[in-house]
């Protein structure tokens, strides 16, 4: 049996009474941890919900640093002595230990002082008599003892005495999930005098910690001992001191004096001060990451990110830095819907939103907190929600001069065809030069589009880079009728028409009888990505549309509209790399219902109105975090007044209100990862609705004037709340140009 003392202290500037102490300060080094530890405690809740073993000289359960969370487990645990008054502390170095791990902070305490897990319940295991010695006998049994009370930390401010029933105790303890905190001692040595340790099985080397002492300017403390050349021997292995050592502050550590009196305090100095700061430290990783108990991890934290402080024989790992053990470590992965880990640093914005689906405010909210997990298997919270970016498609309010538009008209026998394009004038040199796709936001080539309008009815028209409603309006209406030109500027029944353009388009219309029919097809511009059709990064899209419209009396037309828009890479203009962490499905084929009804109200008055409804179909995701996406269904609906010879002779103005397409149902089955209180993680399938947050509605003003025999004047303004059905984002736009005619 071989006698064992606390990890020699001094006590200084005692204080019988509480105001002796007020405005006392901390040491530079414990300053700076308290500092550290501020947001770490709320995080961790204090450390409430972990046990804290403190075997040691007892503790006064009363002390108003600790009363409230001291174990009624708390027992004498001594052996080789009789403990007279119980676990209660005759010594006065078990409470200050325990007020240092785990006091909670009180404002009216005279020094104003807090633990470092101020929320630990503390279980004190008695073992060191009223003179502060005992036997290896009896710290073996508060080992055990503290162990059995549920502790998963135990710190032991005493000397470090690897004896055949100790080392079974810490064995016994490391097997039970526990992380043993050890003073290193306070004798300007090697610990254990450089000596290796036996006996130590595998999981008792990875729970153990030794800590030494720094002084305020984070250099070792003249009296702490060092890790040495000597280490732990583990089968045929050594593991060393030095990779299972910390450096805490140990220098004027204000504590309770209780031996002063009850309400005293002093500044306390020895490794006894700096293991229980490391204790508390454990406790707070324990509390918040259970993982790190189950694991056996917890020490393997602390060491991974303590600061260097110099030589490892020396200073071993560094000084414990409670910040940064709170930081991930690794790389931060999260878990795809189909179970694989994905690297955060591997994910990229690729899904551009807009339009039909607003801003995938249902998937951004999640994403915006979403969890991830680093090396040791913690769990944080991290911000995905850039992922996903808004349209290319401005959203500021801006006024607009458009380059003049050429039209060259030339008559011949049974009708007239029409060339539109830009017009080559220098003063348009700051306008854009080109139009943009609604789809892929590139810029593509000159507007360019032919049409033949003939004196039978019948029209067709291919173009490039122009919208093909400008032309399928006309096929299904007639040319220059006022219907179509106001069906083309709500894009309600064109609404999929007009996520597949920018590339080339074609249209037909044909009367028949009392109905027209016509037909149109439309692409988007040149596909991002590869040209093979089978890239998942290529994004385009095709359209193709039938409409017919009646003329049912001499005031009154109707029509009805046919759509299918097929996608790759894309929703309803939503796009995104199909092999990227947020793909939405590499195809998807959409179908639109429309219906227009056209009104002649007379006095050149004319009223419009419109609505359609859109269907699409699912898909099945091979990796990523959303599994799949359900069917989605979309609506839409403007109405036109038209007003001629407003203001002049010739002039239309047209005064509109619509509300743009919109999903109004569907879902992405979305991976969601959560943590039990156990640490457990559970990754689940749940449904994110992909209907926006907001419905956008559109005031439009519009205006045509001719400008003598061969030009007209052509603006409009418009107001768009909740702009691209996002909640709150309103665009004011004004644009005007000329139409000039050869």
């Amino acid at each position: 049996m071989m006698k064992i003392l606390f990890a020699g202290v001094s006590v200084a500037t005692l204080a019988a009474a509480s105001q002796a102490m007020a405005g006392s300060n901390y040491s530079t080094a414990w300053q700076a941890q308290i500092a550290n530890t501020a947001t770490v405690q709320t995080s961790a809740n204090g450390g409430a919900g972990v046990t804290v073993g403190v075997v040691d000289t007892g503790v006064v359960a009363a002390n108003p640093e600790i009363s409230g969370h001291v174990s009624a487990a708390s027992s004498c645990a001594a052996v080789t002595f009789k403990c007279s008054n119980g676990v209660v502390d005759d010594n006065g170095h078990g409470t200050a230990v325990a007020a240092i791990l785990g006091g909670r902070f009180t404002a009216t305490s005279p020094i104003s002082m807090s633990g470092v897990a101020p929320n630990v319940t503390i279980v004190a295991e008695k073992v060191l008599s009223a003179a502060g010695s005992g036997s290896d006998a009896d710290v073996a049994n508060g080992i055990t003892k503290a162990t059995q009370a549920g502790a998963k930390v135990i710190n032991l401010s005493l000397t470090y005495l690897p004896t055949p029933s100790v080392v079974a105790a810490v064995n016994y303890a490391a097997a039970n999930g526990v992380t043993i905190v050890w003073a290193g001692g306070n004798s300007s040595a090697a610990l254990n005098g450089g000596v290796t340790s036996q006996g130590f099985t595998a999981a008792a080397a990875s729970h153990i910690i030794f800590v030494g002492a720094v002084g305020s300017n984070n250099a070792l403390a003249s009296f702490s001992n060092t890790p040495g050349a000597g280490g732990l021997k583990v089968g045929t292995t050594t593991v060393s001191y030095a990779s299972l050592w910390l450096m805490a502050p140990g220098q004027n550590i204000a504590a309770p004096a209780i031996e002063y009196g009850a309400s005293s305090y002093a500044y306390w100095t020895g490794t006894s001060m700096s293991a229980p700061e490391v204790s508390g430290a454990a406790a707070l990783l324990d509390a918040t990451w259970p993982v790190l108990v189950r694991n056996g991890t917890t020490s393997a934290v602390l060491f991974k990110t303590a600061t260097s402080l110099g030589s490892a024989s020396t200073y071993g790992d560094g000084l414990l830095n409670l910040n940064k053990a709170f930081q991930p470590i690794g790389v931060l992965t999260v878990t795809e819907a189909n179970g694989a880990s994905l690297p955060v640093t591997s994910l990229t914005g690729s899904t551009i939103s807009g339009g039909a689906l607003g801003s995938l405010a249902t998937v951004k909210a999640e994403l915006s907190k979403y969890t991830a997990f680093d090396t040791y298997q913690r769990n944080f919270l991290v911000n995905l929600s850039g992922l996903i970016t808004t349209s290319s498609t401005s959203l500021n309010s801006s006024i607009v001069g458009t380059p003049p538009i050429n039209t060259t008209v030339a008559g011949v026998t049974g009708g007239k065809f029409m060339l539109v394009g830009l017009a080559n004038d220098p003063a348009a040199a700051q306008a854009p030069a080109s139009v943009s796709s609604s789809l892929t936001g590139q810029r593509t080539a000159d507007p360019s589009y032919f049409a033949f309008a003939g004196n039978d009815g019948t029209f067709w028209a291919i173009g490039q880079g122009v919208p093909a409603t400008l032309g399928f309006a006309q096929a299904a209406w007639g040319a220059e009728s006022p219907a179509a030109e106001q069906t083309g500027n709500l894009g309600v029944t064109g609404a999929l028409a007009n996520l597949a353009q920018g590339g080339r388009s074609a249209t037909i219309g044909e009367p028949m009888g009392r109905f027209r029919v016509a037909a149109s097809f439309s692409s988007s511009a040149t596909p991002v990505g590869s040209i093979e059709p089978t890239d998942r990064n290529r994004t385009d899209a095709s359209a193709t549309s039938i409409a017919v419209t009646s003329k049912i009396n001499s005031r009154w037309s109707v029509g009805a509209t046919f759509s299918s828009l097929k996608e790759q890479n894309a929703l309803l203009g939503t796009t995104y790399d199909g092999a990227g962490a947020l793909s939405l499905g590499d195809r998807h084929q959409s179908e639109l219902i429309g219906i227009s009804s056209a009104f002649d109200l007379g006095g050149g008055r004319a009223l419009l109105a419109e609505a359609s409804s859109v269907t699409t179909d699912g898909a099945d995701m091979q990796s990523g975090l959303i599994q799949s996406v359900s069917g989605l269904k979309a609506t839409a609906w403007g109405v036109s007044l038209i007003q001629s010879n407003a203001l002049k002779a010739g002039d239309s103005l047209t005064v509109s209100v619509r509300q743009p397409l919109r999903v109004t149902s569907g879902t992405a089955q979305m991976a969601v990862t959560s943590v039990d209180d156990e640490g457990y993680a559970n990754t689940t399938l749940t449904p994110m609705s992909l209907a926006p947050n907001a419905h956008e509605t559109d005031l439009m003003l519009g205006y045509v004037a001719p400008v003598g025999q061969q030009a007209s004047f052509r603006g409009g303004f418009s107001v768009r709340s909740d702009a691209q059905n996002v909640a709150g984002l309103t665009a004011f736009d004004l644009n005007f140009g000329m139409n000039v005619v050869f």
